[in-house]
């Protein structure tokens, strides 16, 4: 509204009004004047104009008075409408950068929330990319390029690369299974399994061990093959008639025959055996070309590249243990896919130092050694390019003592030695608290391990030291131990180089728990070690032993204590308390009845000192890689605990547009 026009109207709204009273009063001041004018006399005339002067005086004041009232109030009013405006200004610009604030921080969020999915998809849910090298690391534990005759998991990490399996584990956690070598099978009842052969495998065509004289290079995949490998480890025979160091002949012999018809092989087994089919996909059971393994049985124990020929996703190009292994895509392979083209493995890094700094300078993608302290270190101090996950490890920590020789002939110093070892010492000291106790049936094969909770109830897993020790005492004093004599007690040179004064920190342990200086640390390579215990001429053992290859724990628990086992390094023979129990166990197919047989056993074992088989512990393990390797994970912050190198072959990529890439030197397989 205009400020002028308003004040007008109110001041002529106000004299109008006035001027029609003053008119009004004149009116009737005439008429009486008039009248008296006409009949009166003079002094009243006289005195009228003072009078009329002074009412217009006295009437000009009031209106001034009340029009500077009205202007007072109006200014008053005025600005109490500014003030008002102003506050309401103030609030509303109040109101709005509250408002953009908040609307800036929900951005700002969700920008965050975006940019960490958008993270999250880019690492670990991007679509696969072939081709690449990626380089592996691996140690130099090779005791056969004969996978039959294998118990090392680094003679895995490379042939599970070039041979293949009947079934592969899909999942080797949870025992999924996925075809292979056979395409389908079936279970029509507990003791046949039908597999439908996979049409068009061939041998490798080319490389090394195409090349040896004795290979048939290229030709395609028979039943017959695949009979051959499963016949020859039942047998456990090498073609010259002697024994061989065939580590799963067990589980083979349980197949009473084979049927070979218009591509399938039915296997008949000699007894329902609910443990079989996972089985098939253990790591260890690659199939390999007859007449190669015929030709290399005398030298297997020599690797090399010229002695590995397959049907798998890759063709081993060079095995040079100490120096270089490589390994470059199978062009003719069955099931084509997306993954790395080449992979090479690195084995120089005995020395953990040098290991890590390998991994920072990207000559290997990933680090595994050195402790979690170190890893966790890593990768805080590169989030964006690096990533760490942790597994659970399928090598028990275990020790052995030989009830053949003495001392250990006398059952109470078996289990004294059982009752002394501190486990969970063991894993502060050398797995620097990141591991679990396990029994008979350890951890990781968690649905047929006794629980942490229960394993505390037993002396030599209990949480009350002096008790077991007192015990252990007991025995060993009973036994004529303190009359032994010095003890050498026997770890891996392996173990000692990753956990450097564990041979030491055994034998104080042993030391410590008897009052004694009789127990001796001494180092021996898996080179010595791995006869000893297939000849059992071992004494004393500390360090990893074989690793698990199935989640299913009857078969390993049988392969173990089983009278007529080949693992069975113990001496063991209890017909009634393991072999039988074992036996139901591994021929029920309902699970809570298994389950209830094997722990029977495994109350029975450790009541006995464990038989000189003394598991200990099963780590888990961190592993620290950088974002542009795309490993075959359960999670993504899991890997698997049991082997999945086939897995891996399949499944795992390099990612060439990832930034953490930058600065990586081109690994250089060796070609065909």
């Amino acid at each position: 509204m205009n400020e002028r026009n308003y004040w007008m109207r109110l001041r002529d709204r106000k004299i109008s009004r006035r001027a029609m009273l003053r008119a009004s009063g004149r009116a009737g001041v005439g008429v009486a004047g008039l009248a008296l004018v006409g009949c009166g006399g003079d002094d009243d005339d006289d005195d009228q104009p003072q009078a009329v002067t002074q009412a217009q005086q006295q009437d000009q004041q009031q209106q001034q008075a009340m029009q500077e009232q009205q202007q007072q109030q109006a200014m008053q009013q005025q600005q109490a409408q500014q003030q008002a405006s102003q506050e309401q200004q103030q609030q509303q610009a109040e109101q709005q950068a509250q408002q953009v604030e908040a609307q800036d921080q929900t951005q700002q969020e969700q920008a965050q929330q975006q940019a960490e999915e958008q993270a999250a998809v880019s690492r670990f849910d991007k679509t696969p990319v072939d081709g690449g090298t990626i380089v592996d690391i691996t140690a130099v534990i090779f005791d056969s390029a004969d996978a039959s005759q294998s118990v090392s998991s680094e003679v895995l990490r490379v042939l599970g690369r070039i041979q293949s399996k009947l079934l592969r584990f899909a999942n080797p956690d949870s025992g999924e299974l996925a075809a292979d070598l056979a395409s389908g099978w079936e279970t029509p009842d507990g003791q046949t399994v039908v597999l439908q052969l996979r049409e068009g495998v061939i041998w490798h065509a080319e490389g090394p061990g195409a090349d040896h004289p004795a290979s048939s290079a290229g030709r395609p995949l028979t039943a017959e093959d695949l009979a051959w490998n499963i016949d020859r480890q039942k047998a456990g025979l090498l073609q010259d008639g002697t024994e061989g160091a065939f580590g799963r002949m067990g589980y083979w012999s349980s197949i009473d025959s084979i049927d070979i018809d218009a591509g399938a092989m039915t296997l008949n087994l000699a007894s329902p055996n609910a443990a079989f089919l996972q089985g098939l996909a253990n790591e260890f059971n690659l199939m390999g070309q007859p007449e190669l393994l015929i030709a290399i049985e005398p030298d297997a124990v020599n690797v090399s590249a010229d002695k590995v020929i397959g049907t798998g996703p890759y063709i081993l190009t060079e095995w040079l243990p100490g120096e270089s292994i490589s390994a470059v895509r199978n062009p003719d392979y069955h099931s084509p896919g997306p993954r790395a083209h080449n992979w090479v493995w690195n084995q120089s890094f005995e020395d953990p130092t040098a290991y890590r700094i390998a991994f920072e300078q990207k000559q290997v993608d990933s680090l595994l050694t050195g402790g979690s302290e170190l890893l966790q270190s890593i990768h805080e101090g590169a989030p964006d390019s690096t990533f760490l996950t942790y597994k659970g490890s399928a090598f028990p920590i275990a020790a052995y003592v030989n009830r053949i020789f003495e001392p250990w002939t006398d059952p109470r110093m078996v289990k004294a030695i059982d009752l002394a070892i501190d486990r969970r010492a063991l894993i502060q000291q050398l797995a620097q608290g990141l591991g679990k106790v396990s029994g008979p049936v350890p951890w990781v094969q968690e649905a047929w391990a006794i629980p942490q909770e229960e394993l505390a109830d037993y002396a030599a897993y209990g949480l009350d030291r002096d008790a077991a020790l007192r015990e252990a005492n007991e025995l060993w004093s009973a036994a004529g131990g303190a009359e032994v004599g010095d003890i050498d007690w026997v770890n891996s040179e392996a173990y000692e180089a990753t956990r450097p004064g564990s041979t030491e920190a055994v034998a104080q342990m042993f030391n410590q728990a008897f009052g004694t200086d009789q127990f001796k640390g001494v180092n021996q390579t898996y080179g010595e070690i791995f006869p000893a215990w297939f000849e059992k001429t071992f004494t004393t053992f500390f360090s990893w032993i074989p690793n698990l290859t199935v989640p299913d724990g009857r078969a390993d628990l049988a392969a173990a204590f089983k009278t007529d086992a080949p693992g069975n390094y113990f001496s063991v023979s209890e017909p009634d308390e393991i072999d039988a129990k074992l036996d139901a166990a591994i021929q029920e197919f309902d699970y809570e009845t298994a389950n209830g047989l094997v722990r029977e056993v495994q109350d029975f074992i450790i009541e006995n000192g464990q038989f000189g088989r003394h598991i200990i512990y099963n780590a888990v393990e961190p592993t620290v890689a950088w974002n542009y390797l795309h490993p075959a994970l359960k999670s993504e912050t899991e890997g698997y605990t049991f082997e999945s190198e086939s897995l891996q072959a399949l499944d795992s990529w390099i990612d060439p547009d990832d930034p953490s890439i930058e600065g990586r030197p081109e690994p250089e397989p060796r070609p065909i």
